[in-house]
């Protein structure tokens, strides 16, 4: 699916999030930022008891060019967030990089070889993760999902079946 903008694509993930027994913010402000003229904006932080608090920059990828979006993700969560506190002194040790993978002339195993590169990337340069979005599929048995760094040791997968 196309989303026109970042924020529908957020809409879903959080969405997603709820379902499956997150408590989500969109929008926040750091503590130490409350107050300022242009405060800094954490595009989504969600909790769940088994995991803790992680924090989310979305970016809505539509072309190879799209490398400054991921950049420009790196830097806002590096230099902005991590070094915040949230909701009253908490530390989030987990951010992401959600980020919606949409060019439709690309091969599937392309898009899966690029996601690869770039979780691997993130992971093991900037301690980031990369957090995907999976629209509810006939084949599967599960409903949508949010799938942080799929496939890897520090992977967590946020989904329930079709017949929870």
């Amino acid at each position: 699916m196309r989303y026109k903008s970042e924020e529908l694509f957020l809409d879903n993930v959080e969405r997603c999030l709820k379902e499956n027994g997150c408590q989500t913010w969109r929008e926040v402000i750091p503590d130490n930022c409350i107050g300022w003229d242009n405060p800094y904006r954490v595009d989504l932080i969600f909790y769940r008891n088994d995991f803790g608090y992680i924090g989310v920059e979305g970016k809505n990828l539509n072309s190879l060019r799209s490398a400054k979006k991921i950049s420009d993700a790196i830097d806002q969560i590096n230099n902005k967030y991590k070094p915040q506190t949230y909701f009253d002194g908490n530390i989030i040790s987990r951010w992401c990089i959600a980020a919606h993978f949409e060019v439709d002339w690309i091969s599937k195993e392309s898009h899966d070889l690029i996601k690869t590169f770039l979780k691997n990337f993130l992971n093991s340069r900037y301690k980031i993760s990369l957090m995907e979005y999976i629209e509810e599929n006939p084949k599967w048995n599960w409903k949508h999902s949010v799938i942080i760094n799929a496939g890897t040791k520090n992977s967590l997968y946020i989904r329930s079946t079709k017949n929870e």
